[in-house]
C-alpha cells in the first residue's frame, strides 16, 4: 500500500514535470518560430532593400557614363567643328547610348542644352574663364547644360546635370605661345609682359648680370627646365645664370638691376635648383617641384604630366583641326587638290578664311585647288611677244611686247613710254659689265619639266646673241588675284590689280619717310623695279647707258631679289660680298596703302565690293609656288622648300650629307625631320635640285647641296640682283605699312596677313614714333588697326633696310656697320615658324653657345641687319603684339646663327604685349582659337519624379 502510494506520487510529479516541459516546449518552439519568421521577414526586407540599392546604382553609374560621354561628344565637336551652330551641339544628343537589355537600364532623358539669346543664336559672351587650367584668360565662352537620365527595370531612376563652359581661347591672348619647347636664355634685360604657355618644355634663364622680369601667369605642359640650354649646353657655364623674376602674386615684376637687387613684392628670383627637374629635359624629377610651383609661386608657375608625373596643373593646348593627318602648319597651306569644304582643316585655313588671295604659279591649273577651271585672269607674268593658245591670259594680251601692237593699260599711261613691260632678261652687251650678265647654264630644266617657256619651251639659241648666252624671262609664273563679296562669291581682278601698275623705282614706297612710288604710284603688287646696272644705288639715268634709246624697254627691269643670310649661310662665317644662291629671295612687294586705297574705292573699280563684315576687317592670303617641286615621296607640293639638309653637326663646313642628325634626347625624330614624318629615312633635298640654275650653279649634283660651299656667287650684287630665282626661294614683302596705312573696315576691325611663304615686314608697321601709348600705356589709342601676320617665318626690316645693301655686302658681317638698322616701331601679332633645336656641336667653340638653339622667345622676330648703328649706338626695336609659334617653318629651313659674323647683331629690344588682344573688338581678323571644355558644376538631382 505504501509502495502504490509512492509510485503514484512519483507518477503524480512525473507527470507534473511532464507538462510544464510540454508547455517549455511548446514556447520554446513559438519562439523558434518567432525568430524564424524575423529572420525570414529581414532577409526578404535586406533581398528587398538590396535589390533596391543594386538598381539604385546601376541607374546611378549608367547616368554618370552617359554624363561623360556628353562631355567627351562635346568636347569633341569643338575639337573638330570650326563653328559648331546650337542645332550642332543640341543635336548631340542623338548620340545616347543604347538601352543595355542585359542589366534592363534605358535612358530617359538625354540632352546637351546651349545657352541661347533670344534671336536662337549661342549666348557666347567674351569674358575670363572662370575655373581650370585657363583661369582668368579671355576668351568666348559658351555655357551649356548637360542632362542624363537612367531607369532600371524595377523604375529605379537617376537624374544628373552638370554645368560646363565651352571655352574659345584666342592663340593672341597670349603674350608668347608655342606648340613646342620655348627658350629664355642668354639674352640681354627683358622685361616680358603677357601670359606665356608651351605645349613642350620651358627653358628659363638670362645673361649673367642681367633680369628677365615676367609679369603673368607661366605655364608649360613639359618640364620647367633652369640648368640648360635647348642646345644641352649648362647654364653656369654658359653665361646663363641672371635674374629670372616670377610673380609669386598680381602686381608685376621689376627687372631687380642693378643685379641682385629685390624685384619687388609680388616676385621672386628663382634658383637654378628650382625648376621641375633636376637638370636639362630627361633628367630627373625635381622632389620639392610641386612646392616651388604651389607654394613659392603660388601657382604662377606650373607645368602639366607631359614630361611626367610631377606636374601642377597646365594643359595642352590644340587647335582644333589638328590631328587625322593634318598639322598646324596647315593653317597657312592652299588646300590640297579638291579638299572638301565641310572638313575641319579646310575650314581652319587661312585661304579659306580670307577675303583677298593672291596666288602665284607655274602653271595656272595650280591656282585652282578647287578645280574650277584656268580662265583669263590666270595671268603670266612674262613678256614673250605673244600670248601662248594653251594658257589664256598670257601678259602680253594686256600688257603688249615691243614691236606688238597694242595700246598699254590706261591706268598707267601716265608713267614712262614703255614702263609697262615685265623685265625679259638683259641680252645687249652694252648695258652691262663685262661678265655679269644673266646666265644661263646649258643644264637649266624647267621645274618638273612642265612649265611653257616661249617658243615652246625651247630658249633662242645661243649663237642669236653676242654675247653667247640664251635670253629668259626673269619673271614669270601665273598670277592670280581674286575676292569674296558680300554674297560670298569670289570674283577675279588679277587684270584690274595689273593695271594699277607693277614697278617700282629703286626705293621702297614709304609715305611715312616721303618715298613715292615713282614708276607705278597706285601699284598694290609690286613684281620688278628699274635697272642699276652698275650697282651703285642711284636710279637708272641715261648717263649711264651707252644705249640709251632702249632705255624703256623690256630690258629696263630687273627683278626684287635681295639676301637673306641666315638662310644664304649655313655657318655665322664672314665671307665678305660673295654668297650662296640658297639666300638669294625673289619678293614680291605688297604695298600695303595701296591695298587701303583700293579697299576704300580710291583706286580700281572694285575695293568696296569685298566682304569686310564677316572677319571684322580683312583677312589677305598670300601663295607664291614658283619653283617648288613635286615631293617624289607623295608625289605632290606639300608648300614647303623641299630641303631639310641644313645642320650637318658633324661638319664645321656645314656640307650637306643626305642623311639625317641623330634623334636629339627627348625627341622622337631627328631635328632635320622638320615636319615629323616617321616614314622618311633621309632629309628631304629635292628642292635644291634647280635653285642655282639662274645664276650658273649646278645644284644637283648628289647630295644636293644649295649652299654649294664648292662655289659661291663671287659677287653677289651683280649676279645676285639681276638674275631669275629659279627654286623656292619666293618671299612676300609688306611696304608702306606705317601707322594708319592698314586696312579696316570703316575705321574699325583690323587686316591680317597669311602666308605660305616667309614674310618679311618692311619699315615701320601699324606703328610709329608719333605712337604715344609707347611712352605711356595710359595713352590716348591711335588710329591702328587690329592686324597680325600669320606666315612660315616672319622677318624685321628696319625702315633704313635697302635690298641692294644686302646684297652688296650679303656675307660681309654686320659688326662691319654694313646693313645698318634703325629704330623702328611694329604693332602687329607674329605666328610663324621657327627651327627646330639640336645639341650644339663640337665645333662651336666658347661663346657660340646660341648655335643648336632656334634663338630663344628674343630671336624669335627674325633680324637680318647691324642694330648696334651709327657709330656703334645700339638702335631700338620696339614691338607691341603676340609671338605666337604653331609649327616649325619648312620653307625658310635656315638655322638660327647669330650674332658674330654673317646675319646680324641684335637691336634694343622693347617687346610688349598688347592688351587690347583681351578685347573681342580688337582680336585681328582671322585668329586662331583653341578650344577647351570646363566642368562648373556635377550634381545628382533627388527631385521625386
Amino acid at each position: 500500500m505504501e509502495n502504490w502510494a509512492n509510485n503514484r506520487e512519483t507518477l503524480h510529479r512525473q507527470r507534473k514535470s511532464g507538462g510544464f516541459t510540454l508547455v517549455a516546449s511548446l514556447m520554446l518552439m513559438l519562439l523558434l518560430s518567432g525568430l524564424s519568421i524575423g529572420l525570414l521577414m529581414m532577409v526578404n526586407t535586406e533581398s528587398r532593400v538590396g535589390s533596391n540599392d543594386l538598381q539604385n546604382n546601376l541607374a546611378f553609374h549608367a547616368a554618370e557614363g552617359g554624363m561623360e560621354q556628353m562631355t567627351s561628344d562635346l568636347a569633341n565637336a569643338f575639337q573638330t567643328v570650326q563653328a559648331p551652330t546650337p542645332a550642332f551641339i543640341s543635336g548631340l544628343s542623338s548620340y545616347k547610348p543604347a538601352d543595355d537589355p542585359y542589366n534592363n537600364v534605358k535612358f530617359t532623358e538625354y540632352t546637351l542644352s546651349p545657352a541661347l539669346k533670344p534671336d536662337g543664336t549661342l549666348n557666347a559672351q567674351f569674358k575670363q574663364i572662370s575655373t581650370g587650367a585657363n583661369q582668368g584668360l579671355y576668351a568666348q565662352i559658351i555655357p551649356v547644360t548637360l542632362s542624363a537620365a537612367a531607369q532600371t527595370y524595377a523604375n529605379d531612376q537617376v537624374r544628373m546635370t552638370r554645368t560646363v563652359e565651352v571655352a574659345l581661347i584666342p592663340v593672341f591672348q597670349f603674350g608668347v605661345f608655342s606648340d613646342s619647347d620655348v627658350g629664355f636664355f642668354n639674352s640681354p634685360d627683358l622685361d616680358f609682359k603677357g601670359r606665356i604657355h608651351t605645349n613642350g618644355n620651358l627653358f628659363l634663364g638670362v645673361s649673367n648680370g642681367a633680369s628677365i622680369a615676367f609679369h603673368d601667369k607661366i605655364t608649360a605642359w613639359g618640364e620647367v627646365i633652369r640648368q640648360q640650354l635647348p642646345n644641352g649646353l649648362d647654364s653656369t657655364a654658359n653665361s646663363n645664370t641672371g635674374n629670372v623674376n616670377i610673380l609669386t602674386a598680381s602686381g608685376g615684376c621689376n627687372l631687380g638691376n642693378p643685379f641682385g637687387n629685390n624685384p619687388g613684392p609680388q616676385c621672386r628670383s628663382m634658383a637654378l635648383t628650382e625648376g621641375s627637374v633636376v637638370g636639362g629635359p630627361t633628367s630627373g624629377a625635381n622632389p620639392g617641384w610641386s612646392s616651388v610651383s604651389q607654394s613659392s609661386y603660388n601657382g604662377w608657375l606650373v607645368n602639366g604630366d607631359w614630361g611626367g608625373p610631377n606636374g601642377t596643373g597646365a594643359k595642352q593646348l590644340k587647335l582644333p583641326f589638328v590631328g587625322a593627318g593634318a598639322f598646324p602648319v596647315d593653317i597657312i597651306r592652299r588646300p590640297v587638290l579638291l579638299e572638301s569644304p565641310a572638313s575641319p582643316v579646310y575650314q581652319s585655313r587661312l585661304y579659306s578664311q580670307a577675303q583677298i588671295r593672291v596666288m602665284i604659279s607655274d602653271t595656272p591649273s595650280e591656282n585652282h585647288p578647287d578645280g574650277t577651271a584656268v580662265d583669263l585672269q590666270d595671268v603670266r607674268l612674262i613678256e614673250s611677244g605673244t600670248a601662248s593658245p594653251a594658257f589664256p591670259g598670257a601678259l602680253t594680251t594686256i600688257y603688249p611686247s615691243a614691236g606688238s601692237t597694242g595700246l598699254p593699260p590706261t591706268a598707267i599711261t601716265g608713267a614712262a613710254a614703255g614702263s609697262y613691260y615685265f623685265g625679259e632678261g638683259t641680252v645687249d652687251t652694252t648695258y652691262e659689265a663685262a661678265g655679269n650678265l644673266p646666265v644661263v647654264p646649258s643644264w637649266y630644266h624647267p621645274p618638273n619639266n612642265t612649265i611653257p617657256y616661249p617658243a615652246g619651251n625651247n630658249f633662242p639659241a645661243a649663237a642669236s646673241f653676242p654675247t653667247g648666252k640664251q635670253e629668259w624671262p626673269l619673271i614669270d609664273g601665273y598670277l592670280r588675284v581674286e575676292y569674296e563679296n558680300a554674297a560670298g562669291a569670289w570674283v577675279p581682278v588679277t587684270n584690274e590689280w595689273l593695271q594699277l601698275g607693277f614697278a617700282r623705282g629703286l626705293a621702297q614706297p614709304d609715305t611715312a619717310t616721303g618715298v613715292a612710288n615713282s614708276v607705278h604710284p597706285n601699284s598694290i603688287l609690286i613684281f620688278q623695279q628699274t635697272a642699276d646696272r652698275n650697282n651703285d644705288g642711284d636710279t637708272l639715268d641715261i648717263g649711264e647707258l651707252s644705249n640709251p634709246v632702249n632705255n624703256n624697254s623690256q630690258y629696263f627691269w630687273y627683278p626684287i631679289n635681295f639676301y637673306d643670310a641666315r638662310e644664304g649661310e649655313v655657318r655665322d662665317a664672314k665671307n665678305g660680298t660673295t654668297c650662296s644662291v640658297n639666300g638669294i629671295m625673289n619678293a614680291v612687294e605688297l604695298d600695303v596703302n595701296n591695298l587701303k586705297r583700293w579697299l576704300a574705292g580710291n583706286i580700281g573699280a572694285s575695293g568696296l565690293q569685298v566682304n569686310n563684315t564677316q572677319n571684322n576687317g580683312y583677312i589677305l592670303y598670300f601663295s607664291d609656288r614658283r619653283g617648288m617641286r613635286v615631293d617624289p615621296a607623295t608625289g605632290k607640293m606639300s608648300g614647303d622648300f623641299g630641303f631639310e639638309d641644313v645642320i650637318n653637326a658633324a661638319s664645321a663646313a656645314g656640307t650637306p650629307d643626305g642623311l639625317f642628325e641623330p634623334i636629339s634626347p627627348g625627341q622622337t625624330t631627328s631635328p632635320e625631320n622638320i615636319n615629323g614624318d616617321t616614314t622618311k629615312l633621309a632629309p628631304k633635298n629635292y628642292g635644291a635640285y634647280d635653285v642655282g640654275d639662274g645664276f650658273g650653279i649646278n645644284t644637283h649634283v648628289a647630295p644636293f647641296d644649295p649652299y654649294h660651299s664648292g662655289f659661291r656667287i663671287p659677287d653677289c650684287k651683280f649676279i645676285g640682283q639681276k638674275n631669275r630665282v629659279t627654286g623656292a626661294r619666293h618671299v612676300l614683302k609688306l611696304l608702306n605699312g606705317s601707322l594708319g596705312n592698314l586696312p579696316t573696315a570703316g575705321g574699325t576691325g583690323g587686316f591680317t596677313v597669311g602666308s605660305e611663304n616667309p614674310v618679311y615686314i618692311k619699315g615701320d608697321y601699324n606703328s610709329s614714333a608719333a605712337d604715344p601709348t609707347w611712352a605711356n600705356a595710359a595713352a590716348l589709342e591711335p588710329a591702328h588697326a587690329a592686324a597680325a601676320v600669320l606666315a612660315d617665318a616672319v622677318t624685321l626690316l628696319s625702315t633704313s633696310w635697302t635690298d641692294r645693301e644686302s646684297l652688296v655686302n650679303a656675307s660681309a658681317g654686320p659688326q662691319l656697320g654694313v646693313r645698318p638698322a634703325i629704330t623702328t616701331y611694329y604693332r602687329v601679332a607674329i605666328a610663324g615658324g621657327k627651327n627646330k633645336t639640336f645639341p650644339n656641336p663640337a665645333f662651336s667653340g666658347p661663346g657660340n653657345f646660341g648655335f643648336g638653339t632656334d634663338g630663344g622667345v628674343h630671336n624669335f622676330l627674325r633680324f637680318l641687319e647691324d642694330w648696334a648703328g651709327p657709330g656703334g649706338v645700339q638702335q631700338t626695336l620696339y614691338y607691341k603684339g603676340s609671338l605666337v609659334s604653331l609649327y616649325y617653318s619648312e620653307y625658310a629651313t635656315g638655322t638660327f646663327k647669330c650674332c658674330t659674323y654673317a646675319v646680324y647683331t641684335p637691336p634694343k629690344r622693347k617687346y610688349v604685349f598688347d592688351p587690347l588682344f583681351a578685347q573681342p573688338q580688337n582680336l585681328p581678323p582671322g585668329t586662331p582659337m583653341f578650344r577647351d571644355v570646363d566642368n562648373l558644376s556635377y550634381r545628382q538631382d533627388f527631385t521625386p519624379y
